[in-house]
């Protein structure tokens, strides 16, 4: 008995340098993310409420589910304010969460392709004459990004959103972002 125990703890010691590679794209993660948002509307046409730099961050914890693919859940927050005025009347964006799963496949040990899903809620800042208010918009959203690993755990991306937040008296809102990111993995 103890020669089989023995035997599969070396087995794993053995194989962890093995394992190493496929672990550096998996694992807890923690990321700086700065990026251009585009909140628009639209009815018959689609307008731009503005662009403006947002930045932000996130968690995410990605599981190794074979050799080239991992899954996991995410959690962002990107502060922005785009905005659009006219006749004294403004209407933008005043922050963004979004959660969801993301699902990674290897493109080698450094380079890795991912897709998430999940939902996004944004906060609608209205303001006319001084007075303001806001409206929390939410709905699905996707993504697309590319990690590439710096080292074993830091790492440098680059990603795209598009949320669609349903609509408010009447009126249909979406979000478009392009982000640049910087973690480290753990």
């Amino acid at each position: 008995m103890r020669f089989i125990k023995y035997g599969l703890i070396s087995a794993a010691l053995l194989a962890q340098p093995a394992l190493a590679d496929e672990a550096r794209l998996s694992g807890l993660r923690v990321e700086a993310r700065v990026g251009l948002e585009t909140p628009t509307v639209s009815d018959d046409d689609v307008y731009k409420l503005g662009q403006s730099v947002s930045i932000g961050g996130e968690i995410g914890y990605d599981i190794p589910v074979s050799t080239k693919v991992t899954v996991g859940p995410f959690v962002n927050y990107d502060y922005a304010r785009s905005k659009d005025c006219a006749s004294g009347y403004c209407l933008g964006s005043d922050g963004n969460l979004a959660a969801g799963g993301r699902i990674g496949i290897n493109l080698g040990s450094a380079l890795q392709l991912y897709c998430k899903l999940g939902y996004d809620r944004m906060k609608l800042k209205a303001t006319y004459e001084g007075d303001s208010g806001t409206e929390t918009l939410d709905g699905v959203m996707g993504g697309i990004g590319l990690d590439y690993n710096l080292s074993s755990k830091a790492y440098v991306g680059v990603e795209i959103n598009y949320a669609d937040l349903g609509s408010f008296e009447g009126i249909n809102f979406q979000r478009r972002h392009a982000v640049l990111t910087g973690g480290i993995r753990f």
